[in-house]
């Protein structure tokens, strides 16, 4: 394999990624290896790791990425009402994967399709802006990979069965559990895991009972490793995740009135299947690398409203993926191929609006590219380029054909050995796809016949130095979207129609800084994007495209005592005040500022580490807010019509290894 640059990369997301570093007895227990973040393109790379997503207890999508300044999530403290954005852009942009299934396609605009117990994770790959030629098709606005754990992960040094027990208490309100064991004999191994949680409806920071926020969630992971060889592992894995509960129809809005839909608080459920098979080799004959994984995951929504009708959508997407890499001297070469097929339902559909066609859709994308990393000292030139195809069928039997290039190319200089600056350009191309499957049925939403695939672009300049303990490393970017497909009011078809709206840009910078000092970790970082489409401002009426926050700050201190095997730490997570036009109003208004702090306390108390306390405070001072990404307030409704965040939640929790 080709050398790397001097510079440790892989140190510098210190101020921003989740993983502030773990003593050496805490690396004992997932026994994970360090990660290093390469990037072949010029966006910024983050990666969070288990450890801290342990450390600090997190439970849904908000504290998994609370210490990145470039990402807010909004929706409340119901996890299925939560969306998260990347600079702006909504999840919906983004390649989402776990364990290199892709879960792409939207169930309803107001929920996730995505649930997932971080206590299941082993890491997090964060790639932002447009993604490389090798994240797969259509990563418009990046791409966000799932790793969940394994028993390798999970056996401690010299040990081949295990297994551990934990138990979580919230004071705002519920409680979490789970279980695993695992196992390795011979060249096989094995584990299973379970988790479950109960929420009851939380207070907000003002003491007002949040309704209809209640969960219950349940978790299942089962993996099968063989080891065929020193150089080649196989790995079949199946991951389940059930969220149900009493919400308002659109889940991530309060109740109020409506002709045809009243957002009423009724019965809801989500649930996502994944079953994936992936083979890695290495060192076969000319092929250095090979990665191979085929899958399929399936996500059901239902609801049952005050009238007694009972529907819902299903989502199926099947694939697989193909990657080889060959070390060509001092340079390297990736290349790959990917098919998936996407199939979306709506489920005992009633036709309440006329002509919505039958309630089916279609999509099949194949795609491949080639990825090349040319090291002369350094000087680090990186290229790509991936070409894809779609074909879809609506549900109305129109069919859509689409494709063409997407080529990126980047720059990395080591001006010095602590000093490296890098540029880069990508592109990426998402042909005509899958309606969100709640349109199917709900409403008449019809695709125009003119309708263009689209397409994004992304330039980005940055730089890292790091001078002992001291890091600083920043970008500024422009990430456009050429074409972006919505659904809007036209005169052709009764209800609406679904077809490409305009332009979308968005112009950000990041900037983060930490420092080391023996058991001491600093960390500061700072990041603000202004996205438009079509001249005017991202509002919350946006869906499927994005939202505008405030200017974000994260900072946050860690400290270790390895002799009392503890670690303790503080998250402070402080978002600027900003204007904006609310949907349905005339005069801009104020989306208020506000400042969050977390700390966190872990102590192994026993001499081979087999317990773990942990104490975490959320929310530490009660503040009442809005996340920024929340929909806010609402002319028509003349109301906020967004959930305001958990006040204070005290989280305690006991873990045993055996």
């Amino acid at each position: 394999m080709p050398q790397k640059p001097p510079f440790p990369r892989h140190l510098l997301t210190l101020a921003i990624a989740l993983g502030l570093a773990a003593p050496a007895w805490a690396q004992d227990e997932a026994q994970l290896a360090p990660v290093e973040v390469s990037a072949s393109t010029p966006t910024q790379d983050d990666t969070l790791l288990r450890h801290a997503l342990i450390g600090q207890q997190a439970q849904d999508l908000s504290d998994v990425f609370r210490s990145d300044a470039e990402i807010s999530v909004g929706g409340g403290g119901n996890p299925i009402a939560q969306k998260m954005y990347i600079r702006s852009m909504e999840e919906s942009l983004l390649n989402l994967s776990v364990d290199g299934a892709q879960i792409n396609s939207k169930v309803y605009h107001h929920q996730t399709a995505l649930i997932l117990d971080p206590q299941l994770i082993k890491r997090v790959e964060v790639e932002k802006g447009t993604a490389s030629a090798s994240a797969g098709p259509g990563a418009l606005g990046g791409a966000i990979r799932y790793e969940t754990v394994s028993t390798l992960d999970m056996l401690r040094p010299g040990q081949q069965v295990g297994g551990s027990v934990t138990a979580s208490m919230f004071s705002n309100e519920g409680w979490r559990s789970s279980a695993n064991v695992y196992g390795k004999v011979g060249k096989v191994d094995a584990l299973l895991a379970a988790t479950t949680m109960r929420t009851q409806d939380y207070q907000a920071g003002n003491g007002n009972t949040v309704a209809s926020s209640a969960t219950e969630q349940a978790n299942y992971l089962a993996k099968l490793g063989m080891q065929l060889s020193e150089q080649q592992r196989l790995v079949a894995s199946f991951q389940r995740s059930s969220d149900e509960g009493v919400r308002t129809a659109r889940a991530n809005m309060v109740g109020f009135a409506h002709p045809v839909l009243p957002n009423d608080a009724i019965p809801q459920s989500l649930d996502r299947d994944t079953a994936t098979l992936n083979y890695q080799a290495q060192q076969l004959g000319w092929i250095d690398a090979l990665n191979a994984t085929v899958y399929r995951s399936q996500v059901d929504s239902e609801r049952t409203n005050k009238k007694g009708r009972n529907w819902g959508e299903t989502l199926t997407t099947t694939g697989a993926d193909l990657q080889l890499k060959q070390a060509l001297g001092e340079h390297l070469l990736k290349y790959g191929v990917n098919w998936r097929e996407e199939k979306s339902a709506a489920q005992r559909i009633t036709n309440p609006y006329g002509l919505t066609g039958n309630g089916r859709e279609n999509l099949r994308v194949w795609g491949g590219y080639v990825e090349g990393e040319l090291n002369f000292n350094t000087l680090t030139l990186t290229g790509g380029v991936r070409y894809d195809d779609y074909q879809y069928t609506d549900n109305h039997l129109q069919q859509f054909a689409s494709g063409g290039v997407s080529p990126s190319v980047g720059l990395r200089w080591q001006a010095s050995d602590a000093l490296q600056l890098r540029a880069g350009y990508a592109k990426a191309l998402r042909g005509v796809g899958l309606k969100e499957a709640f349109m199917l049925d709900i409403a008449q939403w019809k695709n125009q016949p003119n309708i263009k695939a689209e397409e994004a672009d992304n330039a980005e300049l940055g730089f890292a130095y790091r001078q002992g303990g001291l890091s600083v490393s920043g970008n500024v970017y422009r990430q456009a979207i050429d074409n972006f497909i919505t659904t809007f009011s036209c005169a052709s078809a009764r209800g609406g129609c679904r077809g490409n709206l305009g332009k979308a840009t968005i112009d950000g910078y990041e900037l983060a800084a930490g420092y080391q000092w023996g058991d001491l970790t600093l960390g500061l970082s700072v990041a603000d994007s202004r996205p438009e489409l079509d001249g005017r401002k991202f509002s919350d009426a946006d869906l499927g495209l994005g939202t505008r926050t405030g200017r974000t700050w994260v900072s946050k201190v860690a400290y270790q005592l390895p002799a009392q095997r503890v670690e303790l730490g503080w998250l402070g997570r402080f978002v600027e005040s900003m204007r904006y036009l609310p949907v349905g109003a005339q005069l801009e208004q104020t989306k208020a500022g506000y400042g969050v702090h977390d700390v966190f306390i872990s102590w192994k108390p026993l001499a081979k580490d087999t317990l773990r306390l942990n104490l975490t405070v959320k929310n530490l001072f009660d503040q009442h807010y809005y996340d920024q990404a929340t929909y806010a307030y609402n002319g028509w409704q003349g109301k906020v019509l967004g959930y305001a965040e958990p006040g204070r939640d005290v989280r305690l929790e006991a873990s045993w290894q055996f």
